[in-house]
């Protein structure tokens, strides 16, 4: 099917992204924040961690991912790996205005039941899956929080979506202010004056009042859509595939290349570390429940 080979790089992250919190090694998690219970559990192993420590640890690799990806990926991300994209490809096939009804309440099922998943699977991170799973079924607060994401989601991709790509979204703006050249990019090109003047490519492009024949906008996502409208335009014309064409760079050249941003990204990488190190010091820890005391003691053995 087309649209799982034009998404083959979003799904190849997403099933892992899925997965992770469901394994265990030994008696702890491959990964997990655990806020219930006041540790965190990494590659079968715990630390006991109070819910400060843990929300600055959070802090810290997000905002450490966000640059380090924004460096090196730039808006590959937005346009490959960011949910919100591969939403915006989904909608194409099920939510036009020309499609009836059936394929809208089809596609509305579908989009429900991939953001229900991914909200759990985001909170999944914070707490373990059983005890998830009885929140969502008691409707205490990790419940209500999976069914606000997904809520959230829903809304934001059939009322804002493009808006909050090009406005609100904290990646996006992270790549607009870092000053990089090289992007991966789509591009326009008609020296032969071949447009049909159809307005596909604005269209269909989920972000408002964006026209690529203008040239390059720092909003653009790099979702592909135009794309694929100005391939349909052509596709009865032999001579012509498409007037819009993406520039070519390796992966983790779409941010940018050259010693400065390696530089960056690993002085990043280094004070992240420092970072984790100095948050699960065994002296910044508190023994925050008794079942947490074992891991205390394991790593400070003279504490009382």
């Amino acid at each position: 099917m087309q649209f799982l080979r034009d998404n083959k790089t979003f799904l190849a992250f997403l099933i892992p992204f899925l997965v992770i919190p469901w394994i265990t090694l030994g008696d702890f998690h491959l990964l997990l924040f655990n806020f219930s219970h006041d540790r965190f559990e990494v590659l079968g192993n715990a630390i006991e961690m109070n819910t400060y420590a843990m929300i600055a640890l959070l802090v810290i690799l997000g905002v450490a991912l966000t640059l380090i990806s924004a460096l090196s990926l730039s808006r590959f991300y937005c346009g490959t790996l960011c949910p919100n994209t591969f939403f915006a490809h989904l909608l194409t096939l099920f939510a036009q205005k020309k499609k009836s009804i059936l394929s809208k309440i089809i596609g509305l099922s579908i989009l429900t039941a991939l953001a229900s998943i991914l909200a759990f699977s985001v909170v999944a991170y914070g707490i373990s899956t059983d005890e998830l799973i009885d929140a969502v079924m008691n409707l205490t607060f990790a419940g209500w929080l999976v069914i606000t994401l997904s809520a959230l989601m829903i809304a934001e991709v059939y009322m804002i979506q493009g808006w909050y790509c090009a406005y609100l979204c904290p990646y996006g703006a992270t790549c607009a202010i870092l000053p990089i050249e090289d992007r991966l990019s789509y591009e326009f090109s008609d020296p032969a004056n071949d447009c049909t003047e159809c307005g596909g490519c604005v269209k269909i492009c989920p972000i408002p009042n964006l026209d690529i024949r203008e040239g390059f906008d720092l909003r653009c996502i790099q979702c592909g859509l135009c794309e694929e409208a100005c391939h349909k335009t052509f596709a009865k014309n032999p001579s012509i595939t498409t007037l819009i064409t993406r520039t070519k760079h390796p992966i983790f050249q779409s941010g940018g290349k050259g010693i400065g941003y390696l530089l960056a990204i690993v002085l990043i990488s280094v004070f992240t570390a420092l970072g984790t190190l100095y948050l699960t010091q065994d002296d910044r820890l508190e023994s925050c429940r008794f079942e947490n005391r074992p891991l205390h003691l394991s790593i400070s053995p003279k504490s009382p």
